[in-house]
């Protein structure tokens, strides 16, 4: 994956190009619409400096609408390209891109339940069935907030599970002027807690900051850590690899190293953001879950770039070799645009139950159960 500062560079690059390709499509003649492209270009940095010095309302709306700008131009300049040899007309382009705008954002308010129910000798009778509810990048900030605390809130209460946890990027934003997520988050709770690793996007702003949010909201972070429950379980916890661009790393990054210290016999939970195994890993653990792509969230496109930066066909739950699955999330929230495009948002109930290993797992979709 690219370093942060190549990252801001490729997407400033690509951003602007994108903003001059609809200048040399419009042709604008007034002085004020040749601003408005400045602005529009230079919109990202707006976000960054509206989540600091402005109030949380003004941020939202500020962040919101370049936000969306960003995801109706490329629909615009994806439309445009598809349909130019056909007319020439910018009509066209433009209710294709607005039309797949508002149903791309409809689609982020649509969670779906993925209920995964894993069989093993390794959970006991007394303790069968034992429920996980995963989450996974919320990215909580000047646009995501309380309707997707709202969601977790309503998992709880309908599932019940007795452990949560939270596979990175929960934060994305300053958090300093943001206590009423923290304090909503506070209020979700199960009876065996809550535990978090750190994603990339807690080190974008701030990884201090964005640890003492999530440790205040009732989170335990595991950060090249283990957490045992009941003597059956245990919960591994990896950083992010990103911490190595900001000399914050904690603890060992590579599994297979991690993983030989956890007590041998036991169901073997690992949490790691990207969903990259190490393949001499394998059969250290029984479950990896993971977050970080949100499905791709643009379908096909997205497909293809699971398959070029992760090698995974699709989200959700992959078998892996000597034992084991791994689960990616598509996750809550959305770190760019508020859009996704048959890629809708999800979390994850994992129910373990007693029973032969030979039985395989079952997965099911579940939709409007919130």
């Amino acid at each position: 994956m690219l370093s942060p500062i190549l990252f801001i560079f490729t997407f400033f690059t690509l951003y602007f190009l994108m903003h001059l390709y609809l200048y040399f499509r419009l042709h604008p003649r007034h002085l004020v619409i040749k601003l408005l492209l400045i602005l529009a270009f230079l919109s990202p940095l707006f976000i960054r400096l509206s989540d600091h010095y402005l109030s949380p309302f003004l941020s939202f709306l500020i962040s919101f609408s370049a936000l969306f700008w960003m995801g109706f131009l490329l629909y615009f300049i994806i439309f445009d390209l598809i349909l130019r040899p056909f007319t020439k007309r910018l009509s066209f382009s433009l209710g294709m891109a607005i039309l797949f705008s508002l149903y791309s954002y409809y689609e982020t308010l649509k969670p779906e339940v993925i209920y995964l129910t894993i069989t093993s000798s390794k959970i006991p009778q007394e303790t069968s069935p034992f429920r996980i509810l995963q989450i996974s990048d919320l990215h909580l900030g000047p646009v995501m907030g309380l309707d997707k605390i709202d969601i977790v809130k309503k998992a709880v209460q309908r599932f019940k599970p007795q452990l949560i946890v939270s596979t990175g990027d929960l934060v994305d934003g300053n958090m300093d002027n943001k206590a009423d997520l923290k304090f909503a988050l506070k209020t979700i709770d199960a009876p065996y807690g809550k535990i978090a690793i750190v994603g990339n996007h807690e080190y974008y702003r701030g990884i201090e900051k964005a640890l003492t949010f999530t440790e205040d909201a009732g989170f335990k972070v595991l950060r090249g850590d283990i957490y045992e429950i009941e003597n059956f379980l245990v919960i591994a916890g990896l950083d992010d690899d990103d911490c190595r661009y900001f000399k914050r790393c904690k603890g060992p990054l590579d599994e297979k190293v991690f993983l030989k210290e956890v007590p041998k016999g036991k169901f073997v939970i690992l949490l790691k953001h990207k969903p990259r195994v190490n393949p001499s890993a394998y059969g250290l653990f029984d479950l990896m879950l993971s977050g970080h792509t949100h499905g791709g969230l643009y379908y096909p496109v997205g497909k293809w770039l699971l398959k070029y930066f992760f090698d995974l066909e699709y989200p959700g739950l992959h078998t892996l070799t000597q034992g084991g699955y791994l689960l990616v999330s598509k996750g809550l929230g959305t770190g760019g645009p508020p859009m996704r495009f048959l890629t809708p948002p999800d979390l994850v109930i994992i129910e373990l139950r007693t029973g032969k290993e030979s039985s395989l797992p079952v997965l099911q979709v579940l939709s409007d159960q919130l």
